[in-house]
């Protein structure tokens, strides 16, 4: 652990330093683990999503980046990156203007199924405020 002060003309001095730990340190074959390790790059946030937009489950296209790498531990990131940035993008994509398809397939769909009744409201940039979807009984 290390404490500074910055002084008023902008110096920094360390006012603590103790250089002893209150864990282990990660081990060199487990440091691909550390968060601030990981991350997805731009070739393999590509594959990811093409792969899934393809119909491929997550894991499977998870599993192949690390085949291709030779293990996970050289692929930088784990699984659950894999997942959380797959449903970071299916988000922003819902966000960033599939309100209107969402509005033309609830239209279509009452149009085949009289049972259902929706309501949507967007707000000034055509965003998603809410939704009712389907209200007949479970």
């Amino acid at each position: 652990m290390v404490r500074f002060s910055v002084s008023q003309e902008g110096l920094w001095s360390v006012k603590k330093s103790v250089e002893s730990h209150n864990h282990e340190l990660a081990r060199p074959d487990d440091q691909h683990l550390l968060r601030s390790a990981r991350s997805i790059s731009e070739d393999n946030s590509s594959v990811l999503k093409s792969m899934t937009e393809a119909g491929i489950r997550t894991v499977d296209a998870f599993t192949y980046l690390s085949d291709e790498v030779g293990g996970v531990a050289n692929l930088g990131f784990t699984k659950r990156d894999a997942y959380n940035h797959i449903q970071k993008e299916r988000r922003a994509k819902f966000e960033s203007g599939d309100t209107n398809s969402l509005i033309k397939l609830f239209k279509e769909r009452a149009i085949d199924d009289h049972m259902f009744a929706w309501d949507v409201e967007t707000d000034e940039d055509g965003c998603l405020l809410n939704e009712k979807h389907d209200q007949r009984p479970y």
